[in-house]
């Protein structure tokens, strides 16, 4: 879940977990269910494939989230705004999910013994004091997503510049070329194992 928040900050991180994600799973394994691949995410009508109008559309409505102003253009302030965003609810659903599972009873009370029978551990990264990897923001190579998909070097991400890294991997994970991935093509891309 905390690599979806981070994945969602910019189209070409987005899209290369896409096809990363997608190749790197085994059927029915993962999240997402039918086969357990990133790619149904995308997948607006549930029939196991992604067409490029569904991606594009995704796309497209990621970027008006960043977009705040509706200019046009995403600043390296409205990424982080629309990240910041993002992982309050993030926080927000997992606080909510804790709870639940802690109050046995479910009367939307934690009593003393409900509360002592939770197990201790630390974050998902084994730590205990919280932090962990990509709390600034940047990603691959240490840049951020602002930098990553401003081709024209501007300071700000275009949708075009946004959804171009997505749409260079969507062609390459359309094996057949139809305009349309499924499974079996994210399968046939999928290295093989020794």
């Amino acid at each position: 879940m905390k690599l979806a928040l981070y994945v969602l900050g910019a189209s070409a991180v987005g899209a290369i977990a896409l096809v990363s994600v997608a190749i790197a799973q085994p059927p029915g394994r993962g999240p997402g269910g039918a086969g357990g691949f990133a790619l149904l995410q995308y997948d607006g009508n549930g029939d196991g494939r992604v067409t490029r109008s569904e991606f594009d559309a995704d796309q497209r409505a990621r970027f008006e989230r960043i977009d705040a102003n509706k200019d046009g253009s995403a600043t390296s302030a409205e990424f982080k705004a629309r990240r910041e965003a993002q992982a309050d609810q993030f926080r927000v659903a997992a606080m909510t999910e804790r709870f639940n599972a802690l109050d046995a009873d479910k009367n939307d009370q934690l009593s003393r013994v409900e509360f002592a029978a939770r197990p201790v551990t630390g974050d998902r990264n084994g730590r205990r004091d919280g932090r962990g990897p990509g709390r600034d923001g940047h990603g691959q190579h240490g840049k951020s997503p602002v930098k990553r998909a401003d081709t024209n070097a501007d300071g700000t991400v275009t949708l075009g510049e946004f959804s171009a890294s997505g749409a260079k991997l969507f062609a390459t994970a359309d094996v057949n070329k139809d305009g349309a991935v499924t499974i079996t093509e994210l399968q046939s891309l999928r290295p093989a194992r020794p």
